[in-house]
C-alpha cells in the first residue's frame, strides 16, 4: 500500500522484545492498560525526545504516534535483562514528583548494557479509542523520513523520533516497516519517569504469566498489587 495515506508528521517508534517480555505480551497488556485508563496508556521509551513532541503537537494541533515492529532480532540484554525496574512516578522540569495514574505499569531493564544502573527512562503518553490490535497494512519507509524541524535523516540508533515524511510514492527501495497501530499522543506527550523499584523474580513472572494467559480482570488485580507497594520511605 502506498505510504501517502500516512500523516506528514508523526511520532514513530519501533517496538520489540523488552525487559524479557515478547512484543505480543507487551501489546496485550498495553491494550488492557488502555481499557482501564479510558483510552490512555503509557509506552516506555529509552531516550528523551526533549521538547519536540510538545512543539510539534502545538504547531499541528495534534500528534499521531505510529508503532512498528522492529525488523531485527532483539538484543540479548532485552531477552534476558536480569533485574527489571517498575517506574512508579514522573518528574516535572521543576523536580516535582507525581505518581503515575493507578492503571499504568511501565517497566524497563534495571541496568544499561555497560552494567551501570539505569537512572533515566521515559514514556509516551498515548490515547486511543480503538484496540491496539489493528493492523493497517501500511508501511513506514525510513528513507522518506527526517527529524522534525531539522530536516536531518534518521540515525540508525533512533528507535523513537518525531518525524516529517517526504512524499515518495511507490518508488521506495526498501521493504519498510509495517504499521501495527496508530494512536494520538496526549498532554503532556512525554513523561520523564521517576522512583523506580526493582521487581522481585516472582513479580516479573506474574507479569509475564498474566500477559500471556490472563485477562483484563487478572491484569487489573496484578497492577493494583504492584502499584500498592510504595518506593517512598
Amino acid at each position: 500500500m502506498s505510504p501517502t495515506l500516512l500523516p506528514p508528521t508523526f511520532c514513530w517508534t519501533k517496538m520489540g522484545t523488552e525487559s524479557g517480555e515478547e512484543l505480543a505480551a507487551i501489546v496485550t497488556r498495553k491494550e488492557w492498560e488502555r481499557q482501564l485508563g479510558q483510552g490512555t496508556f503509557f509506552w516506555g521509551i529509552g531516550q528523551s525526545l526533549g521538547s519536540v513532541p510538545e512543539v510539534a503537537a502545538k504547531e499541528l494541533g495534534h500528534l499521531p504516534a505510529i508503532f512498528s515492529p522492529m525488523s531485527s532480532r532483539p538484543q540479548a540484554i532485552d531477552v534476558t535483562p536480569g533485574e527489571i525496574s517498575l517506574w512508579t512516578a514522573s518528574a516535572a522540569a521543576d523536580g516535582t514528583i507525581t505518581p503515575l495514574p493507578p492503571h499504568a505499569l511501565v517497566t524497563s531493564r534495571a541496568t544499561l548494557p555497560s552494567g551501570k544502573k539505569k537512572l533515566n527512562h521515559y514514556a509516551l503518553a498515548c490515547k486511543a479509542d480503538a484496540p491496539l490490535t489493528v493492523h493497517l497494512g501500511e508501511r513506514v519507509y525510513p528513507e522518506s523520513l527526517t527529524n522534525y524541524g531539522t530536516g536531518r535523516r534518521l540515525g540508525g540508533s533512533q528507535v523513537t523520533a518525531i518525524v516529517d515524511r517526504a512524499e515518495t510514492g511507490n518508488t521506495s527501495s526498501s521493504a519498510g516497516y509495517p504499521v501495527a497501530f496508530i494512536v494520538e499522543l496526549a498532554v503532556p506527550y512525554q513523561l520523564k519517569l521517576a522512583e523506580p523499584r526493582i521487581l522481585t523474580a516472582e513479580e516479573s513472572a506474574q507479569i509475564d504469566n498474566v500477559s500471556r494467559t490472563g485477562d483484563l480482570a487478572a491484569w487489573k488485580a496484578i497492577v493494583e498489587k504492584l502499584r500498592a507497594r510504595s518506593t517512598r520511605p
